[in-house]
Order: C-alpha cells, then sequence, then structure tokens
C-alpha cells in the first residue's frame, strides 16, 4: 500500500477529524445518511458500520491494522456498504447501537462494529477485530467473508435475527417503571461506595480506575446534608490521590482519561473536555467545602490546560487530545532526568525530579511520569516557583512532541466547561473565569443556534448537527449558571426558552424520562432514553437538573409538574444500580433535603462598586451554600423578572441599599438589611 498513490475519499464528511483522519484509505466510506442506505438498498448489500471517536486509541489502531489492510478493503468494498460515524456528532446513533452491543454481548466499546439490513437493522455486533483472528478473537476478514456469504445464501435467517434484535429493544424501552424518590435510595449509594472504596489509595473498585466526578459530588453533598465525614472523607482521599498521582499533568494542568492501575500513576494519557469540566467543578466544590489549597490549585491548574490548548480563539472549547505522539501512548508526557536537567540545569533539574518521582529506572516504559505519589510534601508544591519550573518543561515538551487535536467544538461539553469556569469564577474569586464562561456562551449563541433550534458541533467554520438532549440540558444548566453569579435575567429566560423546547421535543409525557433524539428530528429504528450516568451524565440526569433549579428560582409550577414526572421516573431507571445515577441522585438529594431561597432587592440608589460587591457576594452564596437559591430584583429587571418568577412582584425594592429575604424550607424569616446578618444566620443553620 505504500507504494500507491491515496486517493482522497470524498464520500465522508471531512470536516469531522475522526472521519478526515481516516480520509485517505482504501475503504470507501459513508456518512451516515438517506444516500448510504439507498445505495445498500440499490445494490442489496448489507451495512458495515463503525462508530469511534477521534482520540480513541483502538479506533486508530482498528483503522491502521484492519481498515488499511488491502484485502480487507476489497471486500468492504465489493460486498458492503460502508458507513462511518463520529459518536460524538451522533449520540444517538451510537447509543442505539451500543445498547445493540450490550445486548448481544454483554458489554460495548469503541470502535463500535455493526453488521446491519440497509433498512439500518443490526444482525451482528463487536467491538474491535484485528484483521486475522488471534489470541481467540475473531478476525475482521473471516468474520466479512462469513458475513457475505450468509447474505447471500441464507439472508431470510438474518433478517429473522435482526426483526428479533429490533423486538428486543423496542420492549427494552417501554418497560421502564416509576416510583417515589427517597432517601432509602441516597442512603444505599452511599454503602455501594463505601463497599468499594479504596481506602489507601482513594477511587472506588481495581482497576482500571476511572475519576467519575460525579460520585465525588454526590459524596461531597451527601457528606454535608448527612453530616457524614466517611463521605467527605472519601471524596477528599480520592480528589487528592488523583491529583499526586500521574493522572494529573504536573507540567500541563488538566488530568488525563482514566488510570490503568490502582495508584492513579500511570494513565491512558488521553485527555477529554468533559472529564477535566468535571473534575474543575468537583475541585472547586470540594475547596468551597474546606479551604484547601490543594483543591483550588488543581482547579486552577485544569483551567490553565483548557485556556492552553483547547480553547478557539473566538471562545468555544475543543473536545480533548490523543494519548499518542508519534504513533506512541504517552511519548509526550514522560521525562528522564537527563531531559529535566538540560532544561532547568542540574541543581534545579535535580530538585524536580526528586519532588516529582522522575528516576533512571522511570516507572513508565523506562521513562518517568511526574508525579507526586511518594512526596509526602506534596500540597508544598502548590507554588508559583513550581509553575514556572514546569512551565519551561512544558515549552519544551510542546517542541519535542505534539498531540493531535479534536478541534470539534461541541454545545454538551462546552455546556459543561461553561458550567465550571462560572462556578469557579464565584467560588475562587476569579472574575476572569467568569468572563470565560461568558465568551464561550455567547459563541454557543452565535455560532451553534439555528431557526430557535441547536445544533451539535461547530468546527472549520461550519455548524452542522440536530441537537440533542444532552446540549439541550447541558446548555441550559450553563445558562442558569451563569444567572447564579451574574444575575443577569437574560439568562434565566433563555434557560426557560430552550428549557421549553427540550421538554416540548424530547419528553415522553406518557412515561416520563427524556429521548436523546428530538420528535421532529431523524428517526431511527428504536427511540431511546439514557439515565446511566456513565463517563459523563446522562441527558437524563443533566434535564432533571435543569427541571429543579428552574423550579426552585422561578416557583413555576409548570416547572414542578414535569420536574416530579421526571423524578419519580429516574427513581425507577435506578432501582436496578443506583450508584451508576450519581449525578441523577445530586438532583434529588436537592428535592428531598431541605432547601432555601434567598430574594435581594436592590435600590437603585446603590453605588456601581457597591452593587459590584453585593453581586459577587450573593453569587459566591449560590455556588458554596448547599440547596440555595439566589434571586436578584432591582428596578430595572423587575419586570421582567416578574415574568419569569411572579412570586418577586411580592418583594419590594428599598430606597437605599438592599433587603434580604430568606425562605429556609416552609419557614420564612424578616428581610435583612446587611449581608453581615444573612451571613450570619446561614452560618448558624449549617
Amino acid at each position: 500500500m505504500d507504494n500507491q498513490k491515496k486517493i482522497p475519499n470524498r464520500l465522508i464528511n471531512e470536516k469531522s477529524p475522526y472521519l478526515q483522519q481516516h480520509a485517505y484509505n482504501p475503504v470507501q466510506w459513508h456518512p451516515w445518511g438517506k444516500e448510504a442506505f439507498e445505495k445498500a438498498r440499490v445494490e442489496n448489500k448489507p451495512v458495515f458500520l463503525s462508530i469511534g471517536y477521534s482520540t480513541c486509541h483502538w479506533c486508530h489502531v482498528m483503522e491502521r491494522e484492519s481498515f488499511e489492510n488491502q484485502e480487507i478493503a476489497g471486500l468492504l468494498n465489493r460486498e458492503f456498504i460502508s458507513v462511518k460515524v463520529d459518536r460524538e456528532e451522533r449520540p444517538d446513533v451510537d447509543s442505539v447501537y451500543m445498547s445493540v452491543c450490550q445486548a448481544m454481548n454483554g458489554q460495548g466499546g469503541w470502535p463500535l462494529t455493526i453488521i446491519m439490513t440497509p433498512g439500518c437493522r443490526p444482525f451482528f455486533a463487536g467491538t474491535y477485530f484485528p484483521p486475522k483472528s488471534r489470541y481467540g478473537r475473531a478476525g475482521l476478514e473471516e468474520l466479512l467473508t462469513i458475513v457475505a456469504e450468509q447474505w447471500k445464501e441464507n439472508r431470510e435467517k438474518l433478517l429473522d435475527k435482526a426483526g428479533q434484535i429490533e423486538a428486543y429493544l423496542n420492549e427494552q424501552e417501554k418497560m421502564a417503571v416509576s416510583i417515589k424518590p427517597d432517601k432509602n435510595l441516597v442512603h444505599k449509594v452511599f454503602w455501594q461506595f463505601a463497599d468499594s472504596f479504596d481506602k489507601k489509595n482513594g477511587g472506588f473498585g481495581e482497576a482500571p480506575k476511572f475519576p467519575t466526578p460525579h460520585n465525588l459530588m454526590f459524596l461531597l453533598e451527601y457528606g454535608v446534608r448527612e453530616k457524614k465525614q466517611e463521605a467527605l472523607d472519601m471524596a477528599e482521599t480520592t480528589l487528592v490521590q488523583m491529583y499526586r498521582g500521574g493522572i494529573f499533568d504536573h507540567i500541563g494542568g488538566g488530568f488525563s482519561r482514566y488510570s490503568t492501575d490502582e495508584r492513579w500513576l500511570v494513565p491512558h494519557f488521553e485527555k477529554m473536555l468533559y472529564d477535566n469540566a468535571l473534575l474543575a467543578i468537583s475541585y472547586v466544590e470540594a475547596f468551597g467545602l474546606t479551604g484547601r489549597k490543594l483543591y483550588e490549585y488543581a482547579a486552577r491548574r485544569i483551567f490553565d490546560y483548557v485556556e492552553a490548548e483547547l480553547t478557539d480563539p473566538e471562545g468555544g472549547f475543543y473536545c480533548g487530545q490523543d494519548a499518542d505522539s508519534d504513533g506512541v501512548e504517552g511519548k509526550y508526557y514522560v521525562f528522564t532526568p537527563e531531559e529535566v536537567e538540560k532544561v532547568l540545569g542540574k541543581e534545579e533539574g535535580q530538585a524536580f525530579c526528586r519532588r516529582y518521582g522522575i528516576t533512571v529506572r522511570g516507572n513508565f516504559e523506562g521513562k518517568s511520569i511526574p508525579n507526586l505519589l511518594e512526596n509526602e510534601d506534596y500540597e508544598k508544591v502548590c507554588e508559583d516557583q513550581d509553575r514556572e519550573t514546569s512551565k519551561k518543561l512544558y515549552d519544551y515538551r510542546i517542541m519535542r512532541a505534539r498531540l493531535h487535536k479534536d478541534d470539534k467544538i461541541l454545545v454538551s461539553w462546552n455546556g459543561l466547561m461553561i458550567s465550571a469556569y462560572a462556578k469557579a469564577g464565584a467560588v475562587l474569586g476569579e472574575p476572569g473565569y467568569i468572563d470565560m464562561a461568558v465568551r464561550s456562551e455567547a459563541f454557543i449563541n452565535r455560532f451553534l443556534v439555528k431557526e430557535g433550534r441547536l445544533l451539535v458541533r461547530f468546527r472549520d467554520g461550519e455548524a452542522v448537527g440536530e441537537g440533542k438532549l444532552d446540549d439541550y440540558a447541558c446548555y441550559v444548566l450553563a445558562l442558569l449558571e451563569l444567572y447564579r453569579v451574574t444575575f443577569q435575567v437574560s439568562y434565566l429566560e433563555r434557560a426557560a426558552v430552550w428549557t421549553d423546547i427540550m421538554i416540548r421535543q424530547f419528553f415522553d409525557k406518557k412515561r416520563g424520562g427524556f429521548y436523546i433524539n428530538a420528535s421532529d428530528g431523524e428517526q431511527l429504528i428504536v427511540r431511546t432514553k439514557e439515565t446511566y450516568d456513565g463517563a459523563l451524565p446522562s441527558g437524563n440526569s443533566a434535564a432533571v437538573r435543569v427541571l429543579q433549579q428552574l423550579y426552585q428560582i422561578t416557583g413555576e409550577i409548570k416547572w414542578q409538574e414535569v420536574l416530579e414526572k421526571q423524578l419519580y421516573y429516574l427513581a425507577g431507571a435506578m432501582e436496578g444500580y443506583p450508584s451508576g445515577h450519581s449525578y441523577a441522585l445530586l438532583t434529588m438529594m436537592n428535592v428531598l433535603y431541605p432547601a432555601k431561597e434567598l430574594v435581594c432587592t436592590l435600590s437603585s440608589a446603590c453605588g456601581r462598586e457597591e452593587r459590584k460587591h453585593i453581586i459577587k457576594q450573593l453569587g459566591y452564596l449560590a455556588e458554596s451554600v448547599r440547596g440555595l437559591s439566589v434571586v436578584v430584583k432591582k428596578g430595572e429587571n423587575q419586570e421582567e423578572l416578574g415574568r419569569l418568577a411572579p412570586f418577586t412582584e411580592d418583594y419590594p425594592i428599598p430606597e437605599d441599599g438592599a433587603l434580604y429575604y430568606l425562605c429556609s424550607g416552609s419557614k420564612c424569616m424578616p428581610p435583612f438589611s446587611e449581608m453581615s446578618q444573612l451571613l450570619k444566620k446561614l452560618d448558624e443553620d449549617k
């Protein structure tokens, strides 16, 4: 193949980085769409579907080993219509066919390999396939040969199997039950985490270990609500050990995808935007609870990484970076003592190597991943001096090797990072972070909204895709987060508008739950709902959080009605495996435990600086006091706020200064005229 001229494959969408990187190979890939399936019908061929994403290691391996193999490519081009899908752009397609793979094999993964009829009905599912059979794993060439023969000679059997699979999927969607949420479910999840907690290293279960930040958020929330120190200790131990380990990039900031060992030392070096957004929120929340500088430092280093590597000049955030450099996983991240001394000088270099465990022997294939696992003074390295030293090594390694970057800008993932920046801005007292959140939200509003609907992704000046549930829910959460730290009613108003659309297009009014794809969008063989909180919170978990926050802020009954149905639906979905729904349980706790509402009425006579100071303090309270919602009413926003939250019409604006109306549970107190009085009361109620 190396001696042959490579012809660009114009059949695929080269705007997607996942598809673009495979544009020069023998397989004639088609994009998902009517044209591909019509071609399959006309030519009477089965469809070979490959689903993956741009930073997926095994996707790259299968591409090199199998799809660039001339014999396999010839077989695919001759006997099949080949379709490639980027799972990050089409989570609905991924969800449907991943459920097929899990139903048929008991597990799934990427690359996801599906063989199906021209009508999109699957009859075979698997993941990675080497070119030839080896180590008990079927080879792709043999598999394709058998399927091609069966399609010609025994098609009715394949069609019957496809029909059975489709019927099973549709039946599964109807089996959801609704039950009343209660605290027993919350307690059960805490004990499930306690049973699998690694007391020495943090995290849960054995290797590989995933950060799963929403599990840590749940434990922080549960620890505060139940005054359960054990829950707080589990979360804190995990946050500390992850920071100390090699999963955290001590040179450039940010976290890798997961750890291959129980100590968090050796990561799978891929970095994803959503992991870092959720981890930033976790560290910021831990700092808000404890004031421990390590948590602030870790959060700030995440934002340093995002700003340096994943921020588009226009304000959006890219998806992530690959694990490989020059085809070698981790090459970009590891060092030898000689390299460090060459960059920093002998004395400073040796000191750095001692602090970060960089040795001649190495800890990863003869080289060293910088870490603090053997350094008992790990909290002392959170200093400017180490940041300056790390910057020198960061500049050096960028020149030494480069990482592939997935520069798609996805609405859903951007929504999570906007939320992280907004929260951090308020809790850490960093206005620049709020500015970043405002800028990124403006990017989405400018480039990823079309005819009153959200699109999925932006890249190279092009925005495409029908927005899915995750896009709407995560974007609305970002708008609500921006309202909580700026109190600009325009954010609240747009959150309400997008939530109305989300309910109309995605909500199942009969059984509860939100579908992944819109009612007027492209329909697949089954319309799925996802509730499991895996690496990312599910769209249903994000949606219930939207509903709860909107209802608490506005008091509008229309949000409460959908919220109640959604909570019952999720409680039913959790019953078999509640610890797999930790993000949804955050919302459930907000409903099951006492809530607080604060309305601040602010006089027009207040000076600009005084207003700014009050807004800053209120933003901090909204982000740091458990279960507290905050509304700010001013002369210039009272009419607009009255439409969104009618209950605020009864709160008078003072002639001078501010008044603070606090309600806790069903009890409301007389207004406080001083912030200090409010803070004292909130402190007493802890």
